[in-house]
């Protein structure tokens, strides 16, 4: 059996098609039905012919937005805190770097410009999905971006009245009653 050779754009608009931009190398398999090995090779070949940007060994991506490789590059994970602030038009700061919360291990990616932070997984809630261009990221709504800053330590209570100011509080205090893992006590002191 003879089995006919992808093309690396053809591999691209594979890519495309599924409305994934950020693959490692076993999704990539997956993708193409090639075995491990195979798509590693493909891989840097996509890379190294600028069809595909390198983001870290094993990983690329079809796509340059910050806010999709963001919320792709680590799973779970959604786009949180000033970022997601911004993107929601609430704050006009921009931060140095994406910043994201995930439930795995807080890591910084400076050559990316993306963070993540840590977060219990009883508080991966309250983002939505967000077409971008021909993928998706996940991005925190500002009531559920507020809440993650201030489980952090990133926002005070008087940022979360700043930002509070004309919006959903009951929505807000909704989320604080979701959350039953650690550090609840210091979340419910805000809503009182």
């Amino acid at each position: 059996m003879i089995t006919k050779e992808l093309t690396l754009y053809k591999i691209k608009e594979m890519a495309v098609n599924s409305h994934r931009a950020v693959y490692n190398t076993a999704q990539l398999s997956s993708l193409i039905g090639k075995d491990f090995n195979t798509a590693s090779v493909y891989l840097t070949r996509l890379w190294k012919n600028g069809v595909a940007k390198r983001l870290l060994r094993g990983k690329i991506s079809f796509i340059d937005n910050d806010f999709v490789i963001a919320s792709q590059l680590i799973e779970p994970s959604y786009i949180s805190l000033s970022s997601a602030l911004l993107f929601h038009n609430v704050s006009q700061q921009v931060p140095h770097r994406v910043q994201s919360v995930t439930p795995v291990n807080s890591i910084t990616y400076d050559n990316l410009g993306l963070e993540y932070h840590r977060i219990p997984h009883g508080l991966m809630f309250g983002y939505e999905r967000h077409t971008i261009g021909e993928s998706y990221c996940f991005i925190a709504t500002v009531e559920k971006a507020l809440l993650d800053g201030y489980y952090l330590n990133y926002f005070s209570s008087e940022d979360l009245q700043t930002y509070l100011h004309n919006r959903k509080i009951r929505e807000f205090k909704s989320y604080l009653e979701k959350f039953s893992g650690k550090g609840k006590l210091k979340l419910l002191e805000v809503a009182e």
